[in-house]
């Protein structure tokens, strides 16, 4: 098992370091603290990434929508 730090899994998933831990935080992507630092399982992120972040990600769309800002689904390249 592969385990990341917040800018790894930054990488890996396409979005930024901040929204990782954001997510982590409040429960949204599969992370636990390791000596009070938050650390991911490549495979976890991996398995997460289906169904379970396009419901996080359409709804963090819908909302962002209602209030007037520019929505993406997809973050652009870096």
């Amino acid at each position: 098992m592969e385990i990341l730090t917040p800018k790894e899994a930054s990488e890996l998933l396409k979005i930024s370091e901040y929204t990782v831990l954001d997510y982590a935080r409040k429960g949204k992507i599969p992370a636990r603290k390791v000596a009070n630092r938050w650390r991911f399982s490549k495979d976890e992120l991996i398995g997460w990434f289906g169904a379970p972040a396009l419901d996080i990600l359409l709804k963090e769309a819908e909302q962002e929508y209602r209030e007037g800002k520019t929505v993406r689904l997809w973050p652009s390249e870096q």
